[in-house]
């Protein structure tokens, strides 16, 4: 299984603190209440005893429904992958990481060109993915921006299958009929219906609108992913300072609010919906009125926000590694470790942010190859340290003795790949050696790597019959977009 586990956990919030942000949350659902754009949800809510306007689409959720909803069982999340040696369990227990997706834009690793991205530039991605050992889960990294409109949403996910056998997190936004012709290229992948339900092999973040507004295709294609028994990410994003309260406990709570009233809806329509919380809290820069995305803060919010999706039974999916840096380099290290330090000893479930730059902006296959040497060294710190007869080693002291060297003892060599972090990337090398290895830096290093993963053959290729009937499903989708658009 992927993922790694955490000896050294790290909890940003205190279990006091976890029950008043539960319950404020509970309470502003009751008082304030949150718009719902579907007429089934707002049905489902009004059913359920919730208090509907019909005309502000306005809905207060009462403090039982929602403690109703928590105390039923809880859904278990496994992200599966084609390649089972991929498959991300979300167990609550092991870390998983996944990059950042969707950029418009790629900074090309051999020219340095900034410019819009194509379905090539994300089966690149894909392809360096398959070379990054902590690269657990894909989500499409960037737009095929030349593939017609219309149908975009789904040549990305082709793209996507053909060139990785990890799981897909799509970040859709898709509505109900959208959904379902995803969820049908994926039941394509997977080998059915029943197989895609059973196994799924891709899941779909669907993001709320701060503050407090559910918009109602979202909530529509969120119905019909859980429907298919495809896990979805409710993603909540409220921005401190701008779209959320400036204090990180309050835009958590507006995060806590707009997440509950997915999760309520989703189960009401489906009591087995695999359900996730993601959350990208990070503040609004005030000097340049732009999204932080590589904030501190970042690293916070998403560790709180795992304890509470885990105190309310779901697992949780946040930001690291993230970056407002325009190129990969110093900036894009400094502000991306600290955030990822923050949630991977937090103990969140998915990590999203590997390799993209500008806020999640612009792709950089580059940063993506450096960012997973940075997982590889905070997978180590995650280790911490065991500590037990075997490790203490008080016999191979004694054995040695003073003045001795553990160098050629047994026990250095059967311990020492799990006690050291072996570089693939850093240079440890002396000055005069890096010298005559052509004085790499990290980054010429890192795009060689790209290079090797670029040109290596994809692992567990898609049949060409499963991509024929892929293209026929974006063919029915293109005519139907002619006809009548789904928009």
């Amino acid at each position: 299984m992927s993922g790694f586990p955490i000896r050294r956990p790290y909890p940003v919030l205190s279990k006091d603190d976890v029950d008043r942000i539960r319950d404020a949350a509970f309470t502003g659902l009751e008082r304030v209440g949150v718009k719902v754009g579907t007429a089934k949800g707002r049905q489902l809510l009004k059913n359920a005893g919730a208090a509907v306007d019909e005309r502000t689409e306005v809905v207060k959720i009462p403090r039982s429904l929602t403690q109703e909803i928590l105390a039923g069982p809880r859904v278990h999340v496994t992200m599966t992958a084609r390649d089972p040696m991929q498959t991300a369990d979300l167990d609550f227990a092991h870390v998983h990481l996944c990059n950042n997706g969707t950029g418009p834009l790629t900074l090309d690793h051999e020219t340095g060109e900034r410019r819009l991205s194509t379905s090539k530039d994300l089966a690149d991605s894909a392809k360096v993915s398959n070379a990054c050992d902590h690269h657990h889960v894909f989500w499409p990294m960037c737009n095929s921006n030349d593939a017609p409109p219309e149908v975009r949403l789904y040549e990305d996910l082709k793209v996507s299958f053909m060139n990785t056998p990890k799981h897909i997190l799509y970040a859709s936004g898709a509505n109900a009929e959208e959904a379902r012709r995803l969820v049908a290229m994926g039941a394509a992948a997977a080998g059915g219906e029943e197989e895609i339900r059973t196994h799924p092999i891709m899941s779909s973040v669907q993001t709320t609108i701060a503050p407090l507004q559910l918009d109602g295709p979202m909530m529509d294609g969120a119905f019909a992913f859980g429907a298919a028994g495809v896990p979805v990410a409710i993603f909540t994003m409220p921005t401190p300072g701008a779209t959320g309260p400036v204090t990180l406990a309050g835009s958590v709570t507006v995060a806590a609010m707009e997440f509950l009233a997915g999760l309520v809806q989703c189960r009401l329509a489906n009591r087995a919906a695999p359900v996730i919380w993601g959350c990208g809290v990070t503040p609004l820069d005030m000097k340049t009125t732009t999204r932080a995305g590589g904030a501190p803060e970042h690293g916070l919010t998403g560790g709180a926000i795992t304890q509470l999706a885990h105190a309310f039974g779901c697992p949780s999916l946040t930001g690291g590694f993230d970056t407002t840096a325009s190129v990969e380099g110093t900036q894009s290290a400094i502000e991306g470790f600290p955030q990822a330090m923050s949630v991977v000893l937090g103990g969140a479930d998915l990590i999203v942010g590997l390799g993209l730059l500008e806020d999640a902006k612009t792709l950089s296959l580059v940063k993506l190859v450096i960012d997973n040497e940075e997982a590889a060294m905070i997978h180590r710190l995650a280790d911490g340290i065991v500590v037990n007869d075997e490790t203490i080693a008080l016999d191979v002291i004694e054995k040695v003795g003073i003045g001795g060297m553990f160098l050629t003892q047994k026990h250095t060599m059967q311990h020492l790949r799990e006690e050291q972090f072996f570089p693939r990337l850093i240079d440890r090398r002396s000055a005069d050696l890096w010298e005559k290895d052509g004085s790499r830096s990290l980054e010429d290093r890192a795009r060689a790597k790209v290079r090797e993963a670029i040109a290596a053959p994809v692992p567990y290729p898609l049949d060409p019959k499963i991509v024929r009937r892929l293209d026929a499903i974006i063919d029915e989708a293109s005519r139907a977009e002619i006809t009548e658009p789904v928009r």
